[in-house]
């Protein structure tokens, strides 16, 4: 692992419930020696990642800057703002955009729907692979080693188990949600919500979802085969703007 990974895993640290964290802190959670967790967090310090407090160290107002410069320039968000938009006011579901890193899903822009209940994973909330629609519809369009790696890290958890008990029916649950080209979930995030979502893709390889969600009863006045057309087309526009530089 070279020092920039190691550095960067510092910021792995911060999470809900823990807003700042200190020397201790890093070198007992990634088993660094405290000369290399002070140099680490000097450095992130000066980039403004870190920010130094009485109690340890916060994340810095340049995570801000980096925010508010994806919010208005990232390429994926201005290839889906509109037609995102436009689905939230047609069908009254709200609309999420998701981006894969690593083996993890998070929303990164989100069209509120009107449901008055805000959504538990709605913008900056990460997501595992293995839960949700928007999560697996991405799972489903990994790469096969890829996919092998992730099912025999997790072959014991209970959301893979509900996938298939065993490598075989995993993949074939899989090979089901690729050729659907979408998939379908019900109360896996937010109790009382379903959603439907399809992938986007950079090329051949998958890099995230849209998803539409909403209340049970709003989500199924609405026909699957409908909202599946919508949602693919829409994914599909967006794979082609992002391959056309727009």
């Amino acid at each position: 692992m070279n020092s920039l990974r190691r550095m960067l895993d510092v910021l792995d640290l911060f999470k809900p419930g823990t807003p700042a964290v200190d020397i201790e802190a890093i070198c007992a959670q990634l088993d660094y020696a405290p000369a290399s967790a002070y140099r680490y967090v000097r450095e992130l310090c000066d980039v403004g990642l870190l920010v130094r407090l009485p109690g340890g160290y916060a994340l810095g107002p340049r995570i801000i800057e980096l925010d508010l410069q994806m919010r208005e320039e990232d390429p994926l968000l201005n290839s889906s703002r509109a037609a995102m938009q436009q689905l939230a006011e047609t069908t009254g579901l709200s609309v999420l955009l998701s981006e894969l890193y690593g083996d993890t899903v998070i929303n990164v822009h989100q069209e509120q729907g009107r449901d008055s209940e805000p959504l538990r994973f709605g913008r900056g909330r990460p997501m595992a692979l293995f839960r949700s629609a928007t999560a697996r519809v991405i799972l489903a369009h990994l790469p096969s080693r890829h996919l092998r790696r992730v099912y025999d890290d997790n072959a014991d958890h209970p959301d893979v188990q509900r996938l298939g008990e065993h490598w075989k029916a995993f993949a074939k649950a899989m090979l089901d949600t690729r050729k659907r080209g979408y998939s379908v979930s019900e109360g896996d995030l937010d109790n009382g919500k379903a959603g439907i979502a399809a992938p986007i893709f950079d090329g051949k390889r998958v890099i995230g979802s849209i998803t539409a969600v909403g209340a049970f009863d709003r989500f199924h006045a609405f026909n699957e085969t409908y909202l599946a057309g919508q949602l693919v087309g829409i994914a599909q526009d967006i794979t082609q703007r992002i391959a056309a530089g727009r």
